[in-house]
């Protein structure tokens, strides 16, 4: 038996939230990250994830847990940055020392 949907998401639920089961511990969840507590959110996901017996509960834990994570491709152009930056400034130490 699965989890009722969500009939009246409120106000405060995101709209990808709508479609997750009714549970109380994943609702706490959902109004954590509607607040913007990310941090109760990761903190208290896996634990749900471990327990709950509804594979959509769990799937739906995943997912909001996955929504708080930054996006992979922020890592690349951090590292693009820092390279670009050790490579200008590597530049500008050598074209200081040869025309000094």
């Amino acid at each position: 038996m699965s989890a009722p949907a969500r009939e009246d998401p409120g106000p405060e639920v995101p709209r990808f939230a709508e479609a997750y089961p009714r549970e109380p511990a994943l609702d706490a969840l959902v109004l954590a990250f509607a607040r913007g507590d990310y941090g109760r959110v990761s903190r208290d996901a896996p634990a749900l994830i471990k327990t709950a017996s509804e594979p959509l509960v769990r799937g739906a834990a995943m997912d909001l847990l996955a929504r708080t994570r930054p996006d992979p491709l922020s890592h690349v152009f951090f590292l693009l940055t820092v390279a670009l930056l050790v490579f200008l400034s590597v530049y500008w130490w050598w074209r200081a020392g040869v025309h000094s």
